[in-house]
């Protein structure tokens, strides 16, 4: 079994490789060794193996001939197709869960859009994040848990810890709110829809502005 410092490195590595690929500071194409990670990162180079291979996982990077990695391509049409698969497993986890546990999601959803109003960025990313882990936590399926628990690790965490989605956000939530204490399943749908393609269109942005 690996020690817990082993486990934490590999979960830096693959935060910092995976913040640098959707930031776009990586680019599509650009080849990635274990020894060079390794040196940059200051660490040895099994964590950063057990790291790409994570990566590779999620589709961010692919696997050369030569046992190298390679930036996997990132088209617009796959960050939509991506986020658009998250509102639609997060609508079904949502609509899966059991009525009376509704209410203490539809409270604290009503928090965190005030905490995101608020303007405190830090703070509102991680009660934003909070929230999604406590709905997937709600629905009791361990299987669901950990597939939608990829996404939210990886491309949904990014967005919403590092890229800028001014006031809307808040709002957007307030619409999920509405949407689910009203039990409309097209309004969730909807509201879920326009909330996480919010989050596509602000990474597309960020990363066209990093490439100019």
């Amino acid at each position: 079994m690996e020690t817990v410092s082993a486990v934490q490195t590999k979960d830096y590595i693959v935060s910092a490789i995976r913040s640098e690929i959707l930031a776009g500071n990586m680019r599509p194409g650009e080849e990635l060794t274990q020894e060079m990670i390794a040196e940059q990162l200051g660490v040895s180079r099994m964590p950063v193996r057990e790291a790409l291979q994570s990566l590779a996982q999620e589709g961010l990077i692919v696997r050369l001939p030569n046992r190298h990695m390679q930036v996997a391509a990132m088209e617009e049409k796959q960050v939509r197709d991506t986020f658009r698969m998250a509102a639609a497993m997060e609508t079904e986890i949502l609509l899966m869960i059991p009525e009376e546990k509704r209410g203490e999601l539809l409270l604290r959803l009503s928090e965190l859009a005030e905490t995101v109003g608020s303007g405190e960025r830090e703070a509102a990313a991680g009660a934003e994040m909070a929230w999604h882990k406590h709905a997937l936590a709600s629905l009791k399926n361990s299987y669901i848990h950990q597939l939608f628990l990829r996404l939210l690790d990886s491309y949904v965490s990014y967005a919403v810890e590092r890229v800028k989605r001014g006031n809307a956000a808040a709002e957007l939530l307030t619409d999920v709110g509405a949407a689910l204490a009203s039990g409309d399943e097209g309004a969730l749908r909807a509201a879920m829809n326009c909330y996480y393609g919010r989050m596509a269109d602000c990474l597309l942005i960020s990363k066209e502005k990093t490439y100019e």
